[in-house]
């Protein structure tokens, strides 16, 4: 069983504005693991306070919990199976993207600029992140590398505010 996990705890500081409500929010991505068969899709909203934002199966970060680490290496002991992340700001992900980091079998995509987006990480039954990492990166640094061709794109995030008409749009 794949479980999808939403990314959608972040403050959004230099975005300006969430990035779980832009360009179709949350919602958006929650519909897509869906039309896709993923059948658990969970909603990481941060804290309590964020938990009526969103429909659906939602959990606040554990109160032990002081980084996006934490909450990384938490989720990932709460499910049995596949585990594919999805930060709420993977605003150009589309089907075909999402199905081949499921067809992957256990990765870490690059983005159409050659970075490596560990948060798109999907995590294979049986998988151990680094327990001892120091950052996002070396956390997931066991993963192979994914690499889509074309589909890269789809696997950019977004932390900058962007001109409203570029603004990518909901589907």
């Amino acid at each position: 069983m794949v479980t999808a996990f939403i990314l959608a705890g972040g403050k959004s500081t230099r975005m300006g504005e969430d990035k779980a409500l832009m360009a179709g929010g949350v919602e958006r991505i929650v519909g897509l693991a869906k039309s896709i068969g993923i059948e658990r899709v969970v909603t990481l909203c941060g804290s309590e306070r964020r938990k009526h934002m969103f429909s659906g199966e939602v959990w606040p970060d554990p109160p032990s919990s002081t980084s996006l680490m934490d909450v990384l290496y938490w989720s990932l002991d709460q499910v049995v199976g596949t585990v594919q992340f999805i930060p709420c700001d993977a605003f150009m992900l589309e089907k075909e993207g999402l199905l081949a980091l499921i067809d992957s079998k256990g990765g870490v995509p690059f983005d159409g600029q050659g970075n490596r987006q560990p948060l798109l990480s999907n995590c294979p039954d049986g998988w151990t992140p680094k327990m001892d990492a120091k950052s996002i990166q070396e956390m997931f640094s066991t993963l192979p590398d994914v690499n889509l061709g074309s589909l890269e794109r789809q696997m950019q995030n977004f932390n900058q505010p962007f001109p409203k008409k570029n603004q990518p749009s909901g589907r």
